[in-house]
C-alpha cells in the first residue's frame, strides 16, 4: 500500500534537553529545524480499552489520530510532529510508533497540552 490521499504536513522534531536559569531540565522541540518534514494522512483515531492500557493512555487523550504516511524516517517515540492541516489547523502530538511496513507507516499521534 502506498498512501496517496495525503491531508497534512508534518513536521517532525527530536526532544533537547536544556536547562533554565534556575538550573532546571526542560525538554524543548525544535520545530523551525525539523528532522522531516512530510505530507501524510492523519485521521481521528477510537482506541479501544486494550489499545488504551497498551500505549499507557488515560482518558484524557481523546484526541488521538492515526497516521499515514510514506517515508518518515525520524517518526521514532519520544520525537514531536507539529501537524498542519490542509484546513488552516495546526496541533502539537507525541509519537507512537504502530506499524512500518516496506512502502508506509502508521503512528499513533498523541494530543501534547500546552505546546
Amino acid at each position: 500500500m502506498v498512501v496517496m490521499y495525503k491531508n497534512a504536513t508534518v513536521s517532525v522534531a527530536s526532544e533537547t534537553v536544556t536547562k533554565n536559569r534556575e538550573g532546571t531540565k526542560i525538554k524543548l522541540f525544535d520545530f523551525d529545524n525539523p528532522l522531516e518534514v512530510l505530507r501524510a494522512d492523519v485521521q481521528p483515531n477510537t482506541l479501544t480499552t486494550a489499545e488504551i492500557q497498551l500505549y499507557g493512555l488515560d482518558e484524557k487523550k481523546a484526541g488521538t489520530k492515526k497516521m499515514f504516511f510514506n517515508g518518515g524516517h525520524y517518526l521514532l517515540r519520544g520525537n514531536r510532529c507539529r501537524v498542519a492541516f490542509d484546513d488552516g489547523r495546526v496541533e502539537v502530538y507525541g509519537i507512537e510508533p504502530v506499524n512500518r511496513w516496506n512502502n508506509h507507516g502508521e503512528v499513533l499521534l498523541i494530543p501534547v497540552e500546552h505546546e
